[in-house]
């Protein structure tokens, strides 16, 4: 076991190119940036009584990491929310990445993700474009690929986020943590406007007993993005006759 700027590799005799599974951690931490304006943005809210300002600046002041496990083989991966590693158990607004648990197969390009309100959702894959950009992220050269994300929001309208990934050719698979995979490598980092998902602990020999990848039952139907999108608006109509 080797420890190089917070992450742990754990790997024996098995080089990068022979790659079959692997577990991975990942930390979401909140962006400072992001917290810094959405505390303003809610201090010149006229329409919230004080004590709800007060009650919503002090979650997001104390809001804490999150955890997530990536499991893989050759063609599927899983992606959740570790709750356990929490240090408070009360409630905590987190990092704002979501606790959605995502499985992806690469032979039938299926990103699905299994939502708690709308169950399962897939997602298209995200059209990459790849940069010259490099940084190490332990002991790996990573590369940077952005793209932007379309999403659609409860008041009714779409909006676009930039996503920022980096992703390590070194460890051949085209995994990550979400949707944000399909990339020529491992993705150990990824930014957003809300939080940053950062790899903290890399397992490429795991213990195949330890191995969780949750498969969606070819029985449950799966509902696209555009689905999605009309059934938010269609409880936000709901929302507004009451």
């Amino acid at each position: 076991m080797k420890t190089i700027l917070g992450v742990v590799l754990m790997f024996s005799a098995v080089s990068f190119s022979q790659v079959q599974s692997g577990i991975i951690n990942y930390t979401a931490e909140m962006n400072l940036k992001h917290k810094k304006e959405f505390i303003e943005g809610i201090k010149e809210k006229e329409d919230l009584a004080m004590n709800i300002k007060q009650q919503v600046i002090n979650h997001y002041k104390n809001a804490e990491s999150d955890y997530y496990e990536l499991h893989f083989n050759e063609d599927e991966s899983y992606y959740f929310h570790d709750p356990s590693l929490r240090q408070d158990a009360s409630y905590n607004i987190g990092s704002k990445a979501g606790l959605d648990p995502y499985y992806q197969n690469t032979n039938s390009s299926l990103i699905i993700e299994d939502s708690r309100i709308f169950n399962f959702v897939a997602h298209q894959p995200l059209d990459w474009m790849i940069t010259n950009n490099s940084k190490m992220i332990g002991d790996f050269k990573c590369y940077k690929a952005k793209t932007t994300e379309t999403l659609y929001s409860r008041q009714g309208h779409f909006y676009n986020r930039d996503i920022i990934a980096w992703f390590a050719p070194e460890i051949p698979v085209r995994f990550g943590p979400k949707n944000y995979s399909g990339l020529p490598g491992l993705v150990l980092e990824v930014k957003k406007k809300e939080f940053t998902i950062t790899a903290t602990k890399i397992n490429l020999n795991p213990d195949e007993k330890k191995l969780k990848i949750k498969q969606v039952d070819k029985d449950e139907k799966v509902i696209s993005q555009k689905e999605v999108n009309k059934r938010i608006a269609d409880m936000m109509k709901d929302y507004d006759k009451r």
